[in-house]
């Protein structure tokens, strides 16, 4: 490591060149933007990945999800084995449900969608909290949440952090 700082001092080169790493990684409010626009016309749920980056020991995703409430149609919860969530509001509001335990379970595979190996299933015992554009929300792994009721469509970046399996 020394050798490595000597040397980017060296060559004038800061020393994330010189051990490979990148200073930062952007998502811009146009590939936001972008990325909305691709939601296919009447779709209930969009969840689109905009940027990974890959570690090596995890993956970071930003991830833009947008939902439309359907009457009369119930979110089920998920658990995320392996993965991070952290959801920022950006427009729409909701009541969030977390915590407690899943019943009616099944396993579902959200790799596509940077969120892993999953569950769906009902939420039993779980806490409830109103959440409206700007506020933040962190989701631990294999903690069961949903949106319980949404006001209208909500829209939220979420930034996944998926630790590699072992």
């Amino acid at each position: 490591m020394l050798k490595s700082f000597a040397l980017g001092l060296a060559l004038g080169l800061p020393l994330w060149a010189a051990e490979g790493y990148a200073p930062a990684s952007f998502v811009t409010t146009a590939e936001v933007a972008a990325a909305l626009k691709e939601q296919p016309p009447n779709t209930q749920t969009f969840d689109k990945v905009i940027k990974t980056i890959d570690q090596g020991d995890y993956q970071v995703s930003i991830v833009i999800l947008r939902r439309v409430p359907k009457p009369g149609v119930e979110d089920t919860a998920l658990s995320h084995e392996r993965v991070t969530e952290v959801y920022q509001i950006l427009t729409g509001s909701g009541t969030f449900e977390s915590g407690g335990t899943m019943t009616k379970t099944s396993s579902t595979d959200l790799t596509a969608q940077a969120a892993g190996p999953s569950t769906r299933g009902t939420i039993v015992g779980g806490e409830t909290r109103s959440m409206a554009p700007g506020d933040t929300v962190v989701i631990l792994p294999k903690v069961p949440h949903r949106f319980s009721h949404l006001d209208g469509t909500i829209t939220y970046l979420v930034t996944r952090i998926e630790a590699k399996a072992k």
